[in-house]
Formats: C-alpha cells, sequence, structure tokens
C-alpha cells in the first residue's frame, strides 16, 4: 500500500476536471495554461494539494529574454484564501520533445529553467528582473565552465571564455 510507503498520488488536472473520485492525498498538476488562476482556486478550493507547470513550458519556441516571461510569474497569484495558497506545494517546469532533441536539448533547457527555479524558491517580494538577471548569467557561467552547454540570456559572454580559464 501506498500509505505504508509515506507516498501518495500524483495526477493531471483533467482527472479532477471530470469528477473522478481522488483519494485526499493526492496531489493534482496544474499544466494546462487556460483559466490556469481558476483552475488553481478550483482544486485547492477542493483541499487537494497542488503544484502548477502551465506557465512554465520551455519548449515553446520564441524570441529574445523569454526568461523574463518564465520569472515574472507568481504561483500564488489566484484568488484564494491563505489555506489554499498553502496547498501549492510547488511547480515544474516542463520541456515535451516536439522541437527538442539531443541537439538542443541542454540548451534549450538552460538557463531557461533556471528562471523557474529562481521564482519557485523566491519569496513573492523578489521581482526585480535586473537582479535576477545577474544571478542567472552567474549562473550560467558556473554551468558553461562545468561543460553545461546553457545558452546564453542575453548579449554577453562568460568572463572564463576569453582569458583562457
Amino acid at each position: 500500500r501506498s500509505s505504508d510507503l509515506h507516498k501518495g498520488y500524483m495526477i493531471w488536472q483533467e482527472v479532477f476536471d471530470n469528477g473522478v473520485k481522488i483519494k485526499q492525498d493526492t496531489v493534482v498538476e496544474i499544466w494546462k495554461m487556460s483559466k490556469c488562476n481558476e483552475e488553481l482556486h478550483n482544486v485547492t478550493a477542493a483541499g487537494f494539494t497542488t503544484i502548477l507547470s502551465a506557465p512554465w513550458y520551455l519548449d515553446y519556441i520564441s524570441y529574445g529574454q523569454d526568461w523574463q516571461r518564465y520569472y515574472k510569474v507568481e504561483p500564488l497569484n489566484f484568488t484564494g484564501t491563505a489555506e489554499q495558497k498553502r496547498l501549492v506545494i510547488g511547480g515544474e517546469a516542463c520541456l515535451w520533445g516536439e522541437f527538442v532533441d539531443a541537439t538542443n536539448l541542454t540548451p534549450r533547457l538552460w538557463p531557461r529553467a533556471s528562471a523557474v527555479g529562481e521564482r519557485l524558491w523566491s519569496s513573492v517580494n523578489v521581482r526585480s528582473l535586473g537582479d535576477a538577471y545577474n544571478r542567472i548569467v552567474q549562473h550560467r557561467c558556473r554551468m558553461v565552465r562545468r561543460g553545461i552547454a546553457a545558452e546564453p540570456l542575453y548579449i554577453g559572454h562568460c568572463n572564463h571564455e576569453y582569458n583562457g580559464n
């Protein structure tokens, strides 16, 4: 039994939306962007814990500094009580394979997933794009130094790339 192992269930939101009877310890993943905040309200109002992935699909093809779009999301920005907001236990960055394969997986993922991590780990009051940019650029350069092919956030370079290190 899963309860003996202290494990529960995680389902996609359609199961909840379709009225399937689910156990109270089930975690509902909100992955559809349409009416995402309404869905967060409904799932948490029913007393279920949830994680949010809807705004963090990293495989969308876009131009420019798309990391900002991921960073600006506030997962608790939905209508609900403090108790409902406590039921939002995290989020997930997702990367499907329609436009990604072994040749571009790592650069597509990083540093976009870093922006998602920044948002999820940061207080609701931490909002400065400039400060986030500086932290993510530093992290990107650490990854590049370690051999991880992370895309640049914008123009610029890592200092170690030009000083022989």
